[in-house]
C-alpha cells in the first residue's frame, strides 16, 4: 500500500459530502479529472473499493463507511489545530510559566492572571514559587517564560525590565491605634513590636539606614524572608511588618491594612527574560497587565 496524503482524503471526504464528482470538484475548485483520477489512486493505495454508482450518485461502500468516521476524526482535528493557531496568533491562547519568589507567585501574580483570564481564559497558567537565587536559574536555563523579583540579583545573562516602583509599607490590623495615621514613620513604630526582613538583606539594610537618619535604631522583635509569613505574625502578635506592599493584593488578609512607611524605602519588582527567547504575544501582553498593576494597584493599596 502506498503511503496516504491529506489531499486524497480531502477529495474522499467530498464526494462523501457532495455526492458526486462535480459537485465535490466544485467546492475544491478542482477539475473534475482531478477528482476521479485522485479517488482511483486512493483505491488502488488502500486496495478497497470506496464507492458504487447508483441512479447517477456515487454511495459510500461499506468499507468507506467504515473509514469515514476516522476521516473526519482526522479533519476535525486539523480544524482545531487551525483554530488553536489563530487564538494564539491573536493572542486568546497558549502558556505561560512564571518563575518568583513565594511572596510575589502568591500575591502580585494571582492578581495579574485574575485580571488576564477575564479576557484571555484559554491562556495556561505554570506559576513556580521559587527562592530567590532559583529564578534566576529557571530564566537562564529557560525553565520558565518570565521571572519576577523584587530584589536586585545578579543577572548578566538574562534581559532585565523594570516596572514601576513599590515602596515599603507598614501592615498591621486595621484596629491597631495606629492605623488612623495616614504615615507611619520611626517615631510612630518606636516601642512597637516589628516584624521585617532579615538585617542581612538589602531591605533590612535599607531600613536600618531609614531609622538611623530618624535617630532611632531599627530593632525588629522578629524576622522572616517572607511577606506572607511577615503578615501571619501580625495577625497572630498584633505586630506591625515593614515589608513590601505585594501580598495584600491577594486578599488573603482582610483585618490588615498597609500604610505608607516614611522615609521612602523604595524597591524596584523586575521582570527577567531568557536572553535568546522570543517573547509570545500573550507573554507581552501579560506582562503589561502586571505594568498596570504595578502602576496603579499598589499605589491604592493604603
Amino acid at each position: 500500500m502506498t503511503e496516504l496524503n491529506v489531499r486524497q482524503l480531502e477529495i474522499f471526504r467530498a464526494v462523501v459530502n457532495t455526492g458526486s464528482v462535480s459537485a465535490a470538484a466544485r467546492m475544491l475548485y478542482v477539475s473534475q479529472p482531478a477528482v476521479t483520477k485522485t479517488l482511483k489512486n486512493l483505491e488502488t493505495s488502500l486496495d478497497l473499493k470506496l464507492f458504487q454508482r447508483t441512479k447517477g450518485r456515487l454511495l459510500c461502500t461499506p468499507e468507506a463507511a467504515t473509514l469515514l468516521p476516522e476521516v473526519e476524526r482526522l479533519f476535525g482535528s486539523m480544524e482545531s489545530v487551525s483554530q488553536l493557531a489563530t487564538e494564539i496568533r491573536d493572542g486568546m491562547a497558549g502558556r505561560i510559566t512564571i518563575g518568583a519568589p513565594t511572596t510575589i507567585a502568591a500575591s502580585l501574580i494571582p492578581h495579574a492572571i485574575k485580571i488576564f483570564v477575564a479576557d484571555h481564559p484559554k491562556v495556561v497558567f505554570d506559576v513556580r514559587a521559587l527562592p530567590t537565587r532559583h529564578v534566576v536559574d529557571y530564566v537562564t536555563t529557560g525553565q520558565v517564560d518570565i521571572g519576577i523579583l523584587d530584589v536586585p540579583t545578579p543577572t548578566d545573562d538574562l534581559q532585565v525590565e523594570e516596572f514601576g516602583t513599590a515602596e515599603l509599607v507598614a501592615v498591621l490590623k486595621s484596629a491597631h491605634p495606629l492605623a488612623r495615621h495616614a504615615c507611619l514613620g520611626p517615631a510612630e513604630l518606636a516601642g512597637q513590636m516589628l516584624v521585617s526582613f532579615g538585617m542581612e538583606t538589602s531591605t533590612g539594610w535599607l531600613l536600618r539606614e531609614a531609622f538611623r537618619r530618624c535617630g532611632y535604631v531599627f530593632k525588629p522583635a522578629l524576622m522572616s524572608n517572607n511577606t506572607s509569613t511577615a503578615c501571619s505574625m501580625v495577625n497572630q502578635l498584633d505586630a506591625i511588618a515593614l515589608v513590601d506592599p505585594f501580598t495584600l493584593l491577594s486578599g488573603a488578609y482582610p483585618d490588615l491594612v498597609a500604610r505608607r512607611f516614611e522615609p521612602q524605602v523604595k524597591i524596584q519588582p523586575r521582570f527577567l527574560f531568557p536572553t535568546e527567547r522570543p517573547r509570545s504575544l500573550i507573554l507581552r501582553q501579560f506582562v503589561d497587565v502586571i505594568r498596570s498593576i504595578a502602576g496603579e494597584d499598589i499605589r491604592a493599596i493604603d
